[in-house]
């Protein structure tokens, strides 16, 4: 039995059971038990969310530049591409080369001017349809172990009923990816409309198919970062109601991405189940006055670690830090003092983290965590 059709008979058991109780259909608890984080980065200077517990996906960009109306659909003015020249693109992109996308994480199909909702009705929505039935039949056979879905404005109501049938077809789309961006001077009010109808649009359309809204650290239209509380909630309606979440092409090289940059760390930590923990907190306080740190010269950072319970602590140490990214080979740390003296409520202890990364990595960020015997603090920095 293929992949396909147990994800089918599941649909149908979702189905059965949400018939038989009504109450639970898009129960957010539903959706956020088995929520997934996804990243596309591609780019040298990335910020590696994979160290944060994201997986790597997939996006294929347009580079056939579809086009469809009423007389037919083209590639690049010309002749659609074939099958082989198809699939090739499509591992190209998944490829090491490209995004680098794990095989069982979605591949999204970001063909925006033959998206139906974005083509006009009629007889070039019906050909844009046929088109899509072929791309993501090739696309299942380029990528068979991939949900595919398509990038979309679900928020908007053209043509759906074609994007249900997309769905709901053998080999067809296995899971929505709407654009849920945040737009420079736009209000979390209006970001949440848009939101909301592009989830209930898509549960109306194939209530079994997951959805992976995608969204970016930076607005959208000359905006900056979203600040740390806009990230917050963004992160907290996709889990209510969503069954993961895309974070697309993120970059952060400055201090301007140092809120993001920590409240994506907090947010991961609650997603994988590795908040910062124990009764003592560290404060890390880099010689920057922000979060950066510099490559190509050894970095004093005073930590102070504070007992935020109410007994007393033992004594204990500071441990090695290790387990920073796959491909991160030039830093070393040390500390000042490795042993913690014993503290009340209250009482804080300080010591100097020795970082030194070489002049050679690329600028990034680093999750740290700052741990002792009996606590692990999460500290995200952004290597300049």
């Amino acid at each position: 039995m293929t992949l396909r059709i147990l994800r089918r008979l599941a649909v149908g058991a979702a189905a059965l059971m949400a018939a038989l109780v009504p109450t639970l259909v898009n129960a957010p608890a539903a959706h956020a038990a088995s929520f997934q984080v996804f990243t596309n980065e591609r780019y040298t200077n990335r910020p590696h969310l994979e160290q944060y517990g994201a997986t790597k996906a997939t996006v294929v960009y347009d580079a056939f530049h579809y086009t469809c109306s009423a007389s037919g659909c083209l590639s690049n003015g010309g002749p659609l591409p074939t099958q082989a020249v198809y699939e090739a693109k499509v591992k190209e992109y998944v490829g090491s080369s490209q995004f680098g996308g794990q095989p069982t994480a979605p591949v999204v199909l970001d063909f925006e001017d033959i998206e139906l909702t974005q083509v006009p009705t009629g007889q070039a929505a019906t050909n844009a349809y046929n088109l899509w039935l072929q791309l993501i039949a090739w696309t299942h056979n380029a990528a068979p172990q991939a949900p595919i879905c398509n990038y979309g404005y679900d928020w908007l109501p053209q043509n759906q009923s074609l994007i249900k049938d997309l769905h709901t077809a053998a080999n067809g789309l296995d899971c929505f990816a709407p654009r849920a961006y945040f737009y420079a001077g736009q209000t979390l009010t209006a970001w949440d409309k848009d939101f909301d109808d592009a989830i209930e649009r898509d549960r109306d359309m194939a209530t079994g198919d997951e959805i992976y809204p995608y969204v970016s650290p930076t607005a959208f239209n000359g905006g900056g970062f979203v600040s740390g509380t806009s990230w917050s909630h963004m992160f907290a309606k996709v889990k209510a109601q969503a069954d993961g979440v895309v974070i697309w092409e993120p970059d952060a090289t400055d201090a301007s991405a140092c809120a993001w940059v920590s409240q994506n760390s907090y947010e991961m930590g609650v997603v994988t189940g590795t908040s910062s923990s124990g009764p003592l907190k560290a404060t890390v306080s880099p010689p920057s006055g922000d979060c950066t740190v510099q490559r190509g010269a050894q970095t004093a950072i005073p930590v102070t670690i504070t007992n935020t319970s109410s007994s007393t602590t033992a004594a204990t140490s500071m441990q090695t830090i290790s387990a920073l990214p796959a491909g991160v080979h030039g830093y070393s740390t040390t500390w000042k003092y490795w042993n913690v003296p014993s503290l009340d409520p209250g009482e804080s202890w300080t010591t100097t983290l020795y970082l030194e990364i070489d002049s050679t990595e690329d600028p990034s960020t680093l999750l740290f965590h700052i741990k002792t015997d009996i606590s692990d603090t999460r500290w995200a920095a952004i290597v300049v």
